[in-house]
């Protein structure tokens, strides 16, 4: 069992290390990717997120939590959109 949890624990290291030294230079798959694939997924994060947002406005300002849960729904998905440049995969939400 001891070995076990060892082994996990060291393939969760390795393939997280890994992620630091991936490319992050712009090619045509990550734009390929970024208008097929995220763009749409980022879209519908904007559109699910504004409408929990309305959802959650009530109970947000109530606790004075509105600017940050404003941040989380709308404000980030629509960077995430709208303001990145396109193939830049790295900066995901």
């Amino acid at each position: 069992m001891k070995k076990m949890v060892v082994v996990i624990l060291t393939l969760i290291i390795v393939f997280t290390s890994s992620m630091s030294f991936a490319r992050t230079d712009t090619d045509a798959t990550n734009v390929i990717a970024e208008t097929l694939v995220l763009r749409p997924l980022g879209i519908g994060a904007l559109i699910f997120g504004s409408a929990f947002y309305v959802l959650s406005l009530p109970m947000a300002l109530i606790t004075d939590s509105e600017k940050d849960v404003r941040e989380v729904l709308v404000i980030e998905p629509y960077e995430y959109v709208f303001e990145r440049s396109m193939g830049d995969i790295g900066s995901g939400l």
